[in-house]
């Protein structure tokens, strides 16, 4: 009998041809071209800088971040890639309303968020060990107010027509993101959401409550990153990519 082999699809190799062809830069490379106007909600130490000046030539940044803390590596990043692109530092949470709003600052401080975290949460693995201890229930929900304004307000104020990225990592706030960008998302190119499903914060999303906002201008293109979790093989959390319809036309007819 001759010698079958089945091929490991999941195999290293494979995962990471994938992975190269996929990178999420290289697939929104496909769709926007050089000089874009990107708005980065959650800037935190500046991440999405870097990879976005890397990738598009003078490009625009509108930066946002309500953590305090983070504004030293932020302007960091920003003086050292100034000679390519135009960056803005905003230190403003962004949301549905203009107004001063409670902001939790964690640990981590990445985790900072508008939102508790949930003590109780039973999806996150080290959570019941974590809250036995005194620091991390010190150091965590530590309770300040920040100014948050809406992209709405943001975009009229500063006479900004469209967006060609609009990239949102709240840590569970993204759905009011949205909410307050109403009249600046039917002209947004191209939107990375992060979709948050584990119970690490007060809040937990679902993809319907972001269909909801997003479908009357936008398809759903890609998910860029998913992060899923060690003990129960559930996901905690998407990075999701949508396409604004007009553009999604304008691609079919090339």
């Amino acid at each position: 009998m001759k010698k079958i082999t089945i091929r490991d699809l999941t195999s290293t190799m494979h995962n990471k041809r994938f992975v190269d062809l996929f990178q999420r830069n290289k697939v929104i490379k496909k769709l926007i071209k050089n000089n874009p106007i990107i708005f980065d909600i959650g800037a935190c130490e500046g991440q999405t800088i870097i990879e976005m000046v890397k990738n598009f030539k003078k490009c625009t940044i509108h930066s946002f971040e309500a953590n305090k803390n983070l504004l030293p590596h932020l302007h960091y990043v920003k003086n050292k890639y100034k000679k390519n692109s135009k960056i803005l530092i905003n230190p403003v949470a962004i949301g549905d309303k203009k107004k001063k709003v409670p902001f939790y600052l964690h640990q981590d401080q990445s985790q900072s968020s508008l939102l508790k975290i949930n003590f109780k949460s039973k999806l996150f693995v080290k959570m019941k060990k974590f809250r036995k201890k005194k620091k991390f229930l010190k150091e965590n929900n530590v309770k300040t107010y920040v100014p948050q304004i809406t992209l709405d307000y943001y975009c009229k104020y500063n006479k900004i027509k469209k967006i060609d990225i609009l990239k949102s990592d709240t840590q569970g706030c993204d759905l009011n993101v949205l909410r307050g960008a109403k009249k600046i998302l039917s002209n947004t190119s191209i939107l990375i959401v992060e979709i948050n499903f584990i119970d690490y914060y007060e809040k937990i999303n679902s993809f319907y409550e972001f269909e909801k906002i997003l479908r009357k201008n936008f398809y759903f293109w890609d998910i860029s990153m998913i992060y899923k979790n060690p003990k129960w093989g559930s996901t905690d959390f998407v990075d999701a990519i949508y396409i604004n319809k007009r553009l999604y036309e304008n691609i079919l007819k090339k």
